[in-house]
């Protein structure tokens, strides 16, 4: 008797899951929607601009690091970096992942001044 109850208990279950299963994707599909990176939550801007600060450390290609750092905020990657700064201690970054931002931060104050913009 107890081995009929545990079966039907798991065939409960598995026509449950299937069910669900069936519901969601036939009737209730999740809806995929686009997400600009200006959309983004500032703790997601702050690692992505930490992302793009290890990968100028890496390869040196400022142009490229200042083409990402476009789609945070178009028109102002220096703000997007100072932004991720100001939120980098209330995230937990560390201090090596801090001296990654401001070195990029530096070189992109250094591209600006240099091409008279501000």
């Amino acid at each position: 008797m107890r081995t009929g109850r545990i079966i039907g208990f798991l065939i409960a279950i598995l026509i449950g899951i299937a069910g669900g299963m069936y519901l969601g994707w036939r009737y209730y599909p999740a809806e995929i929607t686009e997400t600009e990176f200006h959309e983004l939550r500032a703790d997601y801007k702050a690692d992505f601009v930490l992302m793009v600060a290890e990968g100028y450390a890496i390869d040196g290609d400022l142009t490229k690091a200042v083409e990402l750092l476009e789609r945070l905020e178009p028109g102002a990657p220096l703000s997007a970096i100072t932004r991720a700064l100001d939120s980098a201690s209330g995230l937990g970054f560390s201090d090596w992942e801090k001296a990654f931002i401001t070195a990029l931060q530096e070189r992109v104050e250094e591209q600006l001044s240099g091409q008279g913009v501000e």
